[in-house]
């Protein structure tokens, strides 16, 4: 996972795409579980700093575009890290 420079991108893309799509019609256990499955991976990468500049991006981008699927999960998010 850590010998690609670009994970970290990716995965806050498809922390990006979670918000925006994935979350749709789910309740708020499988929210958490899934928030909780990003958590863990962002505490194995090495290349944290670019993980969250990117998603600083990304849930920049959502708040402005009004995009996000929840708001609450928004704020879990962001405590969890």
């Amino acid at each position: 996972m850590n010998s690609c420079d670009m994970t970290p991108h990716h995965i806050a893309n498809y922390t990006n795409n979670e918000f925006t799509k994935g979350l749709k019609q789910l309740n708020d256990d499988d929210i958490g579980k899934r928030l909780d499955a990003i958590v863990r991976l962002f505490c194995c990468l090495h290349g944290r700093d670019t993980f969250i500049a990117s998603y600083t991006n990304f849930l920049a981008q959502r708040l402005l575009d009004k995009t996000s699927v929840s708001n609450e999960a928004e704020e879990l998010m962001i405590k969890k890290l």
